[in-house]
């Protein structure tokens, strides 16, 4: 089982190697992925680069449910 924590570091992760200007600092498990600046290719790479990390495939149908760190950690542990 993967926690916020590990989520979260792994999702800075992920954004740091598509955008190194993205600003990262605090990201909390209630920040909205908008707010970060991304705009809807980048942040598929991210989910791109995510999936990679974790050895996993986020299905289409889940992937439009992410609005904050708190859906993804939720589509995370529902595929790990």
């Amino acid at each position: 089982m993967h926690t916020d924590d590990k989520i979260i570091e792994l999702f800075k992760e992920s954004v740091k190697e598509v955008d190194t200007n993205t600003d990262v600092t605090n990201i909390t498990m209630k920040t909205e992925l908008s707010a970060l600046g991304l705009d809807s290719v980048m942040t598929l790479e991210v989910i791109g680069v995510l999936e990679e990390k974790l050895n996993i495939r986020f299905p289409d149908e889940d992937l439009s449910t992410i609005k904050n760190m708190n859906d993804l950690a939720t589509v995370v542990r529902k595929q790990s």
